[in-house]
């Protein structure tokens, strides 16, 4: 099966492109938080020398809320204009470790937290303080983060390649939200 992969949820996104597992086309980008422009054009490259692939995966998150949007989106119109489906995965799957955990910073003095053993996360993903979080690690397994420095983790970005051998545990393209959305409210207009 040719699997075209989109993750975007740190600040270095990745595209690829893969068939049974094996590499045909990787691509990584700089993703600044709020800014999606890159993906666009990676995407553009990695489509015009594709060809055809039976399936579009995207990373869900927990992540940047304006560069999973983007990324599920693009996946959602790839998926529509070549008439194959389009299906969501949980991005801290996309590291190349059998056990680790995974944390991201999700401010206001919390981070997101994962266990993952086997490909598959042990518990749902969790929000917890940093302190909190360090009680829950086990010594000799490798923690990862998404790109804050949080409990001396390795910084390391959620990879499309290593999503896309997560296949057969896809589910739907939509975001994983940890928090409500922060919306700010107009001030009434004097009088």
């Amino acid at each position: 099966m040719r699997i075209l992969t989109i993750e975007c949820s740190s600040s270095v996104g990745s595209v690829s492109l893969t068939e049974n597992n094996r590499p045909i086309i990787a691509r990584s980008f700089e993703n600044p938080r709020g800014r999606g422009a890159f993906l666009f054009t990676v995407l553009e490259e990695v489509l015009a020398n594709s060809g055809a692939f039976n399936l579009v995966l995207v990373g869900t998150g927990p992540g940047s809320y304006n560069a999973l949007r983007s990324s599920i989106s693009a996946a959602w119109g790839i998926s529509k204009a070549r008439k194959i489906p389009a299906r969501g995965l949980c991005s801290v799957l996309g590291y190349d470790a059998p056990e680790y955990f995974v944390v991201g910073d999700a401010r206001s003095n919390q981070c997101f937290f994962a266990h993952v053993s086997d490909g598959c996360l042990t518990t749902p993903i969790e929000l917890l303080s940093p302190e909190v979080a360090s009680t829950r690690l086990i010594s000799g397994i490798p923690v990862f983060s998404t790109g804050a420095s949080l409990l001396d983790a390795e910084i390391l970005h959620p990879n499309a390649t290593i999503l896309a051998r997560h296949e057969a545990h896809a589910g739907l393209a939509e975001p994983v939200y940890l928090k409500p959305p922060h919306i700010t409210q107009s001030r009434p207009k004097a009088a």
